[in-house]
């Protein structure tokens, strides 16, 4: 049926191989965990839309994510997406996926408040939109594909070997401290804060305001 979902308990679906889910009631309202299962081979899209909070169970897709929600975005299980993933929680609300084991391709923000990425490889920041705190830790480069606008403090982390470019022209930062990495290139559109950052390479950040720093910089190269 195309009629709103309201599930007190965990929810669980299972899907032909290589088929697609789409749960965008704009009432629906998902009380406990969402796991999603293929019946064999893999499941191709998912699309969520939740009045309240959402937790995502351990879920791996061919394709994209998308999770519009009216509280909180979290993961229980690890999260292995080919696609794109989309994520809304709106601006007042958080999301957190920080299990060790993500492994995203493009990530994007539409809105949240502060947002925790962890990812097990690397990834890719597609225009997104930040209230508050904006937090990336990775095994593998960061980059961007899209204006980043974090309203908060930005920090990243993707090893010392390895590089962290955010280089669209219309990035808009508060404070950025780069925990470790290896080339770092940041681009603003306004001003923006160096916080504490250890990079094992290159620095290189160009704005159209002030720069300024509030902790230690420890830049190995140029």
């Amino acid at each position: 049926g195309s009629g709103a979902l309201a599930i007190t308990g965990n929810s669980t679906f299972t899907v032909p191989d290589t088929f697609s889910v789409t749960l965008d009631n704009a009432g629906n309202n998902f009380g406990g965990t969402l796991t999603f299962t293929p019946s064999s081979g893999t499941i191709a899209n998912v699309t969520i839309v939740d009045t309240t909070l959402v937790d995502l169970k351990a879920l791996t897709l061919s394709g994209n994510l998308s999770v519009t929600a009216g509280g909180a975005i979290t993961d229980s299980g690890n999260l292995v997406i080919a696609g794109t993933t989309t994520l809304a929680a709106g601006a007042a609300n958080n999301i957190t996926l920080d299990e060790a084991g993500n492994n995203f391709s493009t990530v994007g923000v539409t809105n949240g408040n502060n947002v925790t990425l962890v990812d097990t490889g690397g990834i890719d920041l597609a225009a997104s939109t930040v209230s508050g705190t904006l937090s990336v830790t990775t095994t593998g480069a960061i980059t961007d594909s899209g204006n980043l606008a974090v309203t908060g403090a930005a920090t990243f982390a993707a090893g010392a070997a390895n590089n962290i470019t955010l280089d669209q022209a219309g990035n808009n930062f508060s404070t950025v401290g780069i925990t470790n990495g290896n080339n770092v290139t940041l681009v603003d559109t306004g001003g923006i804060d160096l916080a504490a950052s250890t990079v094992s390479g290159t620095l290189s950040v160009t704005t159209t305001g002030a720069i300024t720093d509030s902790g230690n910089l420890v830049v190995t190269g140029a």
